[in-house]
């Protein structure tokens, strides 16, 4: 009489939610199973691994997954112990903060077994992005001998505009232009402050205006 080998599925998940705290990283873990309850060998008894395939990993190499896993090929194991092998690969897949879900295929022949493990990947959680910065208010201080609607009308800023160190960068040259111009010297300082600790920003432009020097 011909055996047919009898094949089992299980899923397995990881889920990874990686999220700041308090400074920490926050790490929870789902894991749901669907098993099948044809008459497969009891969870207890020993079988000899005959085959052990890992695929679908990308971002965790193969031979990490082949390292965190108690057995190899030609081990006498029980399926208890395959359930914790793949226990410590989710450990691994855990600590390196990347979500898979794992998919295993059983084959049972005889005494022995053929584990096929699959592994989808899930795309790293991307860090939310940060709100851009807005100008609230500019103010100058320190210019007395050139007025300040001249240096706004030399700048671009404006309150209610996205604010960026480039930004600022040139409207300082800008406004450096404006007093070589005058033949005056200049040393303008960019102050911006966060009064509300939030995403809005008063900018203040700290000038100390010098004497022009004497061409000998």
């Amino acid at each position: 009489m011909a055996r047919f080998p009898f094949f089992s599925r299980r899923l397995m998940t990881v889920a990874l939610a990686v999220g700041c705290l308090s400074g920490s990283v926050v790490t929870e873990t789902v894991l749901t199973r669907a098993h099948a309850a044809a008459a497969a060998p009891a969870a207890d008894t020993p079988l000899t691994l005959k085959v052990l395939k890992v695929s679908g990993n990308q971002q965790i190499s193969t031979d990490a997954i082949m390292a965190a896993l108690p057995y190899h090929v030609g081990d006498t194991v029980t399926r208890n112990q395959l359930d914790a092998g793949i226990q410590q690969v989710m450990a691994l897949y855990k600590d390196k903060n990347v979500g898979a879900k794992f998919g295993e295929r059983e084959r049972f022949v005889g005494k022995t077994i053929q584990l096929y493990v699959t592994i989808q990947e899930m795309a790293p959680n991307a860090a939310p992005a940060a709100a851009a910065l807005v100008v609230d208010q500019i103010n100058f201080v320190g210019n007395s001998k050139v007025p300040t609607p001249e240096l706004q009308a030399a700048t671009k800023l404006r309150p209610g505009s996205p604010i960026s160190t480039e930004a600022v960068t040139a409207d300082e040259t800008a406004m450096q232009a404006v007093y070589k111009k005058h033949n005056i010297g200049s040393q303008i300082q960019p102050v911006a402050t966060q009064p509300n600790h939030d995403n809005h920003v008063v900018l203040t432009y700290q000038i100390t205006e010098t004497a022009p020097k004497n061409n000998d």
